[in-house]
């Protein structure tokens, strides 16, 4: 029976509004006459905040009141404490009647067994009120400090519907105080309370777990238990729960469990592109090549949006090139994915990338690839002019006939004059629908724009609005040409037209192959679905 309940001490003993619990236990002890038991509970419970600390020291003096002190303290505190009440009250060593003749030697009554004198008893019972009473003031403060927060817990239970604001509030107070006092035990306890009635809540469960990843030790376990009653009970839909559980049983070396946990919630929650890079790059980390690109494949069969089969597509091709060593399945990828998106300049600047891997480079297919996008009618125009220019400045840089880098000068040039046409032809739309209506001869002319001069339009610059959809994916690419800050912004100046051996790519800069050419994935910031 003792077992039990101190089983139960040990689970919920220091809750605040554990007092029941403790009187039960103590009246247990008290039936079956166990005093020095009584006592030590006593302990225990004055140094408990609890919601009846009063009530709790006024039970144990009347305890202390009612009972003799030899049969409350074992012997050892007894037999300490009656030596200081003798010498306080310079008593005889031997109390009480001497012993007569009539006692046979070695027959004396232990020195516990002597009853104290009145006197004794009443300093002996101050004496042991007196420890008691500091116990019970440094319990009292510890209740001061935390009843505003137990008073602001109006939900102690469970429920589905949600908490208010200021209860949640309440909690993270609670438990920023708890933390402080540096009391392990209370503090784990205070989690627990806090995880009933903020069960939906998924930052509590995180921050449990955290705190318990910040003591020393082995807490694998109970960091495993907490991570097991998060998902499996009360959020098996919640991602985020379930990849911070995978990533902690894949750092505890059990691939298997983070694989199962991913692949749960997996089929839970479809098509979350987190959940999908966490899968593939799991089997990578262990060295399942292999189980990568059938997830690879897979991922980019089942997507349903066009844009995310590509960045699947582009990621695929570059696991194969720098993983597998496979840029000609790479490629293959590739053009697939160009068959049903024709005009993403993405995917053929990955093109043009993979041929840049090559060693030694083939000209012919890298400028194939430029030249399939170049040569795309419906393809963003200001997207064709960098083409065009990426293509100048790698034949200028690679190409051993000096007539195909002329040629590619000429194909830059016309991608220049369609792209000032546009623009001129939108600009005079837009003028045309923004004019005011006419008025008399009086009306202000001086809004009227000058005529261009051949040296401004020599150095007209074109907005990069269109290919702004791109700019972020293009820092991913490896090695790929024009990768140049300005032409992010806007064009830079264009070259005359009299100047047939203008290249400009001295100001250019190669990507260089490693992973800071492919910039932050950012498949972090929030659930993408494909």
């Amino acid at each position: 029976m003792r077992e039990q309940y101190e089983r139960a001490i040990q689970a919920c003993g220091l809750e605040f509004r554990s007092d029941g619990l403790w009187e039960s236990y103590i009246k247990w002890e008290q039936e079956g006459k166990r005093l020095s038991r009584v006592t030590a509970l006593y302990d225990r419970l004055l140094s408990t905040p609890t919601f009846g600390y009063m009530k709790n020291f006024q039970s144990f003096q009347e305890f202390v009141s009612a009972n003799p002190p030899q049969r409350i303290l074992t012997v050892d505190d007894f037999l300490t404490m009656r030596a200081e009440v003798k010498v306080l009250l310079k008593s005889d060593e031997t109390p009480g009647a001497p012993p007569t003749d009539d006692v046979p030697p070695g027959e004396e009554p232990a020195a516990h067994e002597i009853p104290p004198t009145d006197e004794e008893t009443r300093v002996i019972r101050e004496k042991i009120m007196s420890s008691r009473r500091k116990m019970h003031k440094a319990n009292a403060n510890a209740v001061a400090a935390r009843r505003t927060y137990e008073e602001g817990i109006k939900r102690p239970y469970f429920h589905v519907k949600p908490l208010e604001r200021c209860q949640l509030k309440n909690w993270k107070e609670y438990l920023d105080f708890e933390i402080e006092q540096k009391d392990q035990d209370r503090i784990i306890i205070l989690f627990e309370r806090c995880l009933i009635a903020c069960a939906l809540y998924d930052e509590f469960w995180l921050r449990f777990v955290r705190y318990l990843e910040s003591l020393t030790g082995d807490n694998a376990e109970k960091i495993r238990d907490v991570y097991s009653r998060a998902c499996t009970v009360h959020h098996p839909k919640k991602p985020n729960l379930h990849l911070q559980w995978a990533t902690f049983e894949e750092g505890q070396g059990n691939f298997d469990k983070a694989a199962e946990i991913l692949e749960n919630i997996d089929t839970v929650m479809p098509n979350l592109l987190q959940v999908a890079y966490r899968r593939i790059n799991l089997e990578r980390r262990r060295g399942d090549l292999d189980k990568s690109c059938v997830l690879y494949e897979s991922y980019i069969t089942n997507s349903k949006n066009r844009t995310i089969a590509n960045n699947i597509a582009v990621k695929y091709a570059r696991f194969l090139c720098k993983c597998k060593n496979d840029i000609d399945k790479a490629v293959k990828v590739l053009l697939k994915a160009t068959e049903k998106d024709k005009d993403n300049p993405r995917l053929y600047l990955q093109l043009i990338d993979l041929g840049l891997q090559r060693n030694p480079v083939d000209t012919q297919e890298v400028v194939g690839y430029m030249d399939l996008f170049i040569e795309r009618e419906h393809a963003d125009l200001e997207q064709r002019v960098l083409f065009a220019q990426r293509k100048v400045e790698f034949l200028e840089d690679f190409s051993a006939d000096i007539k195909q880098v002329l040629k590619a000068h000429e194909q830059f040039q016309k991608c220049i004059k369609q792209a000032k046409e546009r623009k001129k032809s939108k600009n005079e739309d837009n003028k045309v629908d923004s004019s005011p209506p006419k008025k008399g001869k009086t009306s202000d002319t001086s809004s009227v724009p000058p005529p261009p001069t051949a040296s401004s339009q020599s150095s007209y610059q074109y907005s990069s609005s269109a290919s702004g959809p791109y700019q972020s994916q293009q820092q991913f690419q490896s090695g790929q040409y024009g990768s140049q800050s300005g032409y992010q912004q806007s064009y830079q100046q264009y070259p005359p037209p009299s100047d047939p051996n203008y290249a400009n790519y001295q100001n250019w800069q190669y990507s260089q192959s490693g992973p800071q050419a492919y910039g932050p994935y950012n498949q972090w910031s929030s659930y993408n679905y494909y």
